[in-house]
């Protein structure tokens, strides 16, 4: 007798390219004939598991517009009735589908849904996220560090950070209080890695935890790398070989307002760019020492950079490393101030905030990477630990230890 395929149901929240491609990329490595995989997503990244030949099927979400812009303006991503809407749309596709093992990607509301059908839990996320994480809080990019300057602002912060927290953590313990369920309290980082198990797509090498008996609960599983399936384009093959590429990709959540002066900046000390625009609109094309493209396959052209630029985020600074590629990260949210700080602290690389780039800042911050020896030399010794953390092997083990 045939034995029954194993339902997965993942549900990826579109808040950013990186939260479908990376549970995209955990999917694609379960075996088709012992699993049968459900994905969930909205409609801003669908295309991404639909191109890797998955079974895909809508999901209520507030998309990356709208995600980005209370990022932008400091307010809770998720507000109370909008993680009402997403336990209801949760229940539905559960009850639909009836999974054995629900996988989130940034889906908090899971946290009560899954919970509440009795069904089993897993949640992808960073370490620099979990509350064993002594990782420095930095404030973000906002309205008062452009007023007062990063450093004053910063002082403010840590003032009240404990308080931003716990604004931000109100909406889930309304949540959880209207189902009877217990307070997760009011860390932001209890609430972003609530699950019955969370899945680390870090290595502790770059970002360490703490012990605590709680330790079981969260797993390293190694990054988790996407790059679109897109070819070389041609004109990288004339790029003169006497000058260093540097490769730049600010993604989805990046600020495409600072193209112009990163790439003015590259092209002023003499380096060839490869840009990866993502869609966002440009003065620049495709010239001489300049590649400009929409998507580019990341992974190749990491092999033959000598820096990657991007937004700071966990999914590009892996992608760099991967092939022992230094990073310059350009963050303005937390998350990405996070994973930088880790980046830094490592030295594979620098940051410079986003709220700070100035075309002789950020040419400085280019040189001291390219002229640094110890740059390089740590981003190829992170290479070689990436090599032993097989994110897609160590997942596809994870599941198939499940009763």
């Amino acid at each position: 007798m045939k034995q029954q395929r194993k339902r997965i149901l993942f549900l990826a929240e579109p808040a950013t390219l990186a939260h479908v491609a990376r549970p995209t990329v955990l999917a694609s490595a379960l075996d088709s004939q012992l699993y049968d995989v459900v994905f969930a997503t909205g409609s801003d990244y669908s295309w991404i598991p639909r191109d890797a030949g998955l079974k895909v099927v809508d999901m209520y979400a507030i998309g990356t517009r709208a995600y980005l812009e209370a990022v932008d303006k400091g307010r809770p991503v998720f507000s109370f009735p909008t993680l009402e809407r997403y336990v209801e749309e949760d229940l539905r596709l559960i009850r639909e589908h009836g999974p054995d093992l629900v996988i989130g990607d940034f889906r908090l509301s899971l946290a009560v849904s899954a919970r509440l059908e009795k069904v089993r839990y897993w949640a992808i996320s960073n370490a620099y996220w979990s509350p064993l994480s002594s990782a420095r809080l930095d404030i973000p990019v906002h309205w008062t560090t452009r007023m007062l300057g990063p450093r004053l602002a910063q002082t403010v912060f840590n003032a009240v950070s404990p308080l931003v927290f716990a604004v931000h953590s109100f909406p889930m313990h309304r949540l959880r209080k209207k189902y009877g369920m217990s307070s997760l309290g009011f860390d932001l980082r209890n609430v972003f890695t609530e699950a019955g198990r969370t899945l680390f797509a870090d290595v502790p090498e770059l970002v360490p935890t703490s012990a605590s008996k709680d330790n079981e609960r969260y797993t390293y599983i190694g990054p988790v790398i996407w790059s679109p399936a897109s070819p070389l384009p041609a004109e990288i093959e004339s790029l003169p070989l006497d000058r260093p590429i540097v490769y730049v990709a600010l993604g989805s959540s990046g600020d495409p307002a600072l193209l112009d002066a990163i790439i003015g900046a590259l092209l002023s000390i003499d380096c060839s760019v490869v840009l990866a625009s993502g869609g966002a609109t440009t003065k620049w094309k495709t010239d001489g020492n300049l590649v400009v493209a929409n998507f580019l396959p990341g992974d190749a052209i990491c092999t033959i950079a000598a820096l990657m630029i991007c937004n700071g985020g966990s999914p590009s600074v892996h992608q760099a490393l991967a092939q022992g590629l230094p990073v310059l990260g350009i963050p303005s949210n937390l998350d990405q101030m996070l994973n930088m700080r880790c980046v830094e602290a490592a030295r594979v690389g620098l940051a410079l905030r986003a709220d700070q780039v100035m075309i002789d800042r950020l040419g400085g911050v280019v040189r001291r990477l390219l002229n640094d020896p110890v740059y390089r030399a740590n981003a190829e010794s992170m290479a070689a630990t990436f090599v032993h953390w097989s994110s897609q092997k160590r997942f596809a083990q994870l599941v198939a230890e499940i009763p």
